[in-house]
């Protein structure tokens, strides 16, 4: 049933952004259901006995918690920001588990988190700079860990297209942060992909639980 229910709720979502809806509410729960769809299936399906499972629902959990937060005015975006930073930091962790190191395959997120960075860095406040290099390095691990997986071909590739979806998600959040390049439709670009990134991560974990 996932694959109905998760990208109809997605779907909500995006319908509501693309029809740019002022009602704060209708684009708050539209926002966050599917992740509590998420959540509420990865109880139910018992993920939480193993540890990979515990560390995909703390991902979850404070994934949602980041939308939340960013639904409300620019001067939450730190706290949002660091929510994103510990789901970022549990889904590394539930990539790792069990997994080799594989230290060349963290080259190219190294290449891209330096280079996007620095090309960000003349629009960060001088307060930021620390705390998005540290959520740069963060997500670039998540992406690193998903290339590293030992697991079956399907896995390792639904959890690294999920890793680099949510690599593009939060690239296109800093380009309409720092830059004055905001994509037109900013909103549904940033949403589309991080549903993307959701479903295919937690779609890429299922033979490990």
């Amino acid at each position: 049933m996932i694959y109905i229910i998760f990208p109809i709720l997605a779907l909500v979502h995006l319908g509501v952004l693309f029809l740019g809806s002022d009602i704060f509410l209708l684009r708050l729960i539209s926002k966050i259901v599917p992740i509590l769809y998420l959540i509420a299936l990865s109880v139910g399906e018992g993920r939480w006995k193993t540890r990979v499972g515990i560390w995909l629902g703390i991902g979850l959990v404070f994934s949602l918690g980041g939308d939340t937060i960013l639904a409300f005015p620019d001067k939450y975006f730190v706290f949002g920001l660091g929510s994103f930073l510990i789901a970022q930091v549990a889904y590394s962790v539930s990539f790792s588990w069990g997994n080799p190191v594989h230290f060349l395959r963290l080259i190219p997120y190294v290449l891209f988190g330096v280079s996007y960075f620095y090309w960000l860095l003349p629009g960060i406040a001088p307060a930021l700079t620390i705390p998005v290099a540290v959520y740069v390095s963060a997500i670039c691990v998540m992406g690193w860990r998903s290339a590293a997986r030992e697991v079956s071909s399907r896995d390792r590739w639904l959890g690294i297209l999920g890793a680099i979806s949510f690599i593009i998600s939060d690239s296109i959040i800093a380009l309409g942060q720092f830059t004055p390049n905001k994509l037109p439709f900013h909103g549904v670009w940033v949403m589309s992909t991080y549903y993307i990134a959701q479903f295919l991560i937690y779609l890429s974990q299922e033979e490990e639980e």
